[in-house]
């Protein structure tokens, strides 16, 4: 028994020297501090807008889907809605499962501080990391920032390293998550690609319209279910008895509404060239067959299909060589890619799978640098360029079917090139207005062609699978759709990576104590989407850049694929309580599916280890930042009440 009571003393006594502080239970305090906490967690919003939201569309934008100026419209309307319809109901799970809050209960005004501190850290990180182009985990910035806190404030027992809810698993997720999505994003861009994209042309667009209901059900199933896990709080721990009936009925529905309006559509203008709008989709059977005109394809997707019919493969390479070099303007190149409008396109022809007319890897010696004089058996032959670096003619302007280069007719867009790191400015003109001035200085994304190809990459595009134009257009509206729920999920998830820190700074402000849950006013929410759009206005096409073309080559199957992988592995690992930033998914996605090409110098490894490298530093440089500044704000000397500081006034004798 002796034992016993001398333990029950001991806790006894440690128990008996925690003092609460006076302040505890005084609303209204300290004024200055949430001025200071209001400005941070701007900038961290504002560096989640920049560097996690224009992650979700650098897919979209380096494959010509949308623009970088309908990115940011797009992406500011869903992240809007998303932190207002559904980030409502934020906790503090991600403090609680890092430090131990508790031990702050008696001093509830150094918690508030040391989350302000914490949108400090994370913010001005994710900022730097920004503007050296390095896509990281915004959740992981405030996480290492936690854990600074909970150091500085109490040694290494203030944070809990355990892998079940705390430090290691997050660690366990820099490795576990992006291989996953790798993986997935594989294996369905690999399905898509013999399934659709691998036979000839006509073969492959027959197959991919046939297709078109199977990937709404698989698409809009997964972004259901993404959004019921990851995007809705409330949906979290919904039972599997009730989510799959949901996602399996919302999946079979926009399959049927495919097949009644996207279907019948899509073989009017990809088959049988009608020249439909998008928005005729929805009234296509009222429309009379050739009443608004048919589009005529190149003459080299003519001479293709000539070629293709004859089975002459030197011919069909002839005819791509002669139209390389007979397209030289002198103006400033305006690239193409895979999936632009049909009129006047520029192509690369791809043979059916497996013949070796097109296969990347052979060429003439000094045409494309690292690839072999020959292949075994085949006469030496030039490696193919990805479409997107074939010229057109002087004066001939082709945009993306949302119109991404009509800005090249206007003379708004400067071509951007250069290396993958550091800030790539719009070029100012003498004779530009004060307004454009402007722009380029505040906004220079708007003002930059964001998914330009740049020439140092081209060899890795070389190496890079390239599909039938007409067949990569069908993927844009699939993958437009993703983006978008993808952007109202991480909006309604993503923004408590800078609210909750506020929003307990709030919490202690109005109410002097500490509570299990902090929930966030309305208004502090538009505060927070606010500050998310700003940045990703402003900041946002640094991390485009550097995740569109830079790591592989994009196009909208590919994109279509990594988004799915992406989401459908978060999804997972959100149901299974494991701690994952979507940033890694997609990255790791984007590696796998450039890995689909059949070789590994398709993907930029240097990049890659850059953006791996940026995800180990996160959490350490984050946590360094804030621990610092906060221990040297709680321990600081403080002035005495009643000798006049911060009111304006000197109260002694002059």
């Amino acid at each position: 028994m002796l034992p016993y009571a001398v333990m029950f003393a001991t806790l006894s006594m440690a128990t008996a020297l925690l003092v609460d502080s006076p302040e505890r239970g005084v609303p209204w305090l300290y004024k200055g501090m949430v001025v200071w906490a209001f400005g941070w967690a701007f900038l961290d919003a504002y560096t989640i807008g920049a560097n996690d939201v224009a992650n979700s569309f650098a897919n979209a934008v380096g494959s010509r889907t949308i623009t970088h100026r309908q990115a940011c419209m797009i992406a500011c309307v869903g992240e809007f809605l998303g932190v207002m319809v559904l980030g409502k109901t934020v906790t503090d799970a991600v403090r609680k499962k890092m430090i131990q809050v508790d031990w702050f209960e008696q001093d509830p005004y150094v918690l508030a501080l040391g989350m302000s501190c914490v949108n400090l850290g994370s913010g001005l990180w994710v900022l730097v990391a920004t503007i050296f182009t390095m896509p990281v985990s915004t959740t992981h910035a405030v996480v290492g920032s936690i854990l600074g806190i909970g150091i500085a404030a109490w040694g290494t027992g203030g944070v809990k390293w355990e892998y079940d809810g705390g430090f290691l698993g997050v660690v366990a997720s820099w490795f576990i998550s992006p291989v996953m999505a790798a993986v997935l994003g594989a294996v369905i861009y690999l399905s898509v690609k013999f399934l659709v994209l691998a036979h000839p042309d006509e073969l492959a667009l027959k197959r991919g319209i046939m297709l078109l209901p199977f990937y709404f059900f698989i698409s809009f199933g997964i972004v259901t279910g993404f959004m019921l896990l990851k995007g809705a709080p409330a949906a979290k721990d919904m039972k599997y008895e009730v989510s799959i009936p949901i996602v399996m009925g919302i999946g079979v529905g926009f399959a049927l509404l495919s097949l009644i309006f996207v279907v019948p559509w899509t073989r009017r203008t990809a088959q049988d060239n009608e020249n439909l709008p998008w928005y005729t989709m929805f009234y296509h059977w009222s429309i009379p067959k050739g009443s608004m005109g048919y589009y005529e394809e190149s003459s080299l997707a003519g001479a293709h299909d000539a070629a293709g019919k004859s089975g002459d493969e030197e011919l069909k390479n002839k005819g791509v060589e002669t139209q390389l070099q007979s397209q030289m303007p002198a103006a400033a190149p305006v690239p193409f890619y895979p999936g632009q409008p049909y009129p006047g396109q520029q192509y690369m022809p791809q043979p059916g799978y497996g013949q070796p007319g097109m296969v990347p890897g052979y060429g003439q010696p000094g045409m494309v640098p690292g690839y072999p004089d020959q292949m075994p058996g085949h006469p030496p032959m030039q490696a193919p360029m990805p479409a997107q670096y074939v010229q057109a003619p002087a004066g001939q302007i082709n945009g993306s079917a949302f119109g991404a280069q009509m800005a090249y007719a206007q003379g708004e867009i400067q071509p951007v090139t250069g290396a993958a790191f550091g800030f790539e400015e719009a070029r100012i003109l003498p004779d530009d207005p004060w307004y454009t001035k402007v722009g380029k200085t505040v906004a220079p994304g708007f003002y930059m062609d964001i998914g330009a190809l740049d020439p140092a990459d081209a060899v890795m595009h070389a190496r890079a699978f390239q599909a039938y134009p007409k067949t990569e257009e069908m993927f844009k509206m699939l993958q437009l759709t993703t983006c978008l729920f993808f952007s109202i999920s991480h909006g309604a998830n993503d923004i408590a990576n800078a609210l909750a820190p506020l929003a307990t700074v709030w919490l202690v402000y109005s109410k002097g104590t500490l509570a299990s849950k902090a929930p966030i006013p309305y208004w502090l929410l538009a505060y927070g989407a606010f500050a998310l759009d700003v940045g990703l206005v402003l900041s946002g096409h640094h991390i485009m850049k550097a995740l569109g073309n830079k790591l592989t080559l994009q196009s909208p199957s590919r994109g279509f694929c990594i988004e799915l992988g992406a989401m459908f592995t978060v999804m997972v690992f959100s149901r299974a309580g494991v701690p994952v930033s979507t940033t890694h998914c997609m990255t790791g996605a984007t590696t796998g599916v450039g890995l689909c090409n059949g070789d590994v110098n398709a993907v930029n490894w240097k990049l890659l280890a850059v953006i791996f490298g940026g995800w180990f530093v996160t959490c350490p440089a984050a946590g360094l930042v804030t621990g610092m500044v906060f221990w040297g704000l709680a321990s600081s000397p403080k002035p005495m009440a009643g000798n006049g500081f911060f009111t304006g006034h000197y109260l002694g004798d002059d």
